[in-house]
């Protein structure tokens, strides 16, 4: 039955288990690829120039397959795509508007709060120039997060409506996380800012 592809029938089964891991292994690797795009905000066109990377990564190192000084440079080009994907990213367009708008509302946020709260922050120049730049981030699946931003940055969380926008705000968050279908790179850095404010009072 398998002598179509070789006359030695383990050596087919053998061939048919490794061109099916080989699919298996692929399959993966694209899937991984695709997340670690997300993370820093890109989609499948760098999840795609990631992959040929590793490709040109095995290229580059199979001997005497290319000329040292092209192998040299196709090694170094491959492993700046694969180690810094943020660059790749950048290359194809940069990070999508989901993601820079979630990060700044997130960041601003946090500025917010670092420099005196609701009551004081409008006045620090850094947070103005910022919340009259959100409009930078307003567009499609973004508008109601960036309005909803606006409203509530430096309203009074006790003011009549606010806790309404508040929680409206916490949703807008929760469906661009999601979109993203990915944990995104900054989240990281902000959550240590944000653990370093909350000692800040305990510290004192």
């Amino acid at each position: 039955m398998l002598s179509f592809i070789d006359p030695d029938p383990l050596n087919a089964l053998l061939l048919i288990l490794g061109a099916v891991g080989l699919v298996a292994l692929s399959v993966l690797l694209w899937v991984q690829l695709q997340h670690r795009s997300r993370r820093f905000g890109g989609g499948n066109i760098a999840a795609a120039l990631m992959a040929a990377a590793i490709v040109g990564l095995l290229v580059a190192i199979a001997p005497n397959f290319l000329p040292f000084d092209v192998g040299i440079f196709v090694l170094i080009l491959s492993l700046m795509m694969i180690y810094r994907p943020d660059q790749v990213i950048k290359f194809t367009g940069g990070p999508s508007l989901r993601y820079r708008a979630l990060g700044e509302g997130r960041e601003l946020q946090l500025l917010v709060r670092e420099h005196g709260g609701w009551s004081v922050a409008g006045r620090n120049e850094e947070v103005a120039e910022r919340i009259a730049g959100l409009a930078a981030f307003n567009g499609p699946g973004t508008e109601r997060y960036i309005g909803l931003l606006r409203e509530t940055l430096l309203a009074d969380p006790e003011a009549p409506g606010v806790a309404e926008r508040l929680a409206e705000l916490a949703e807008g968050d929760a469906e661009l996380r999601a979109a993203l279908k990915a944990k995104p790179m900054f989240e990281r850095d902000l959550a240590k800012r944000a653990a370093a404010l909350d000692e800040t009072p305990a510290a004192e």
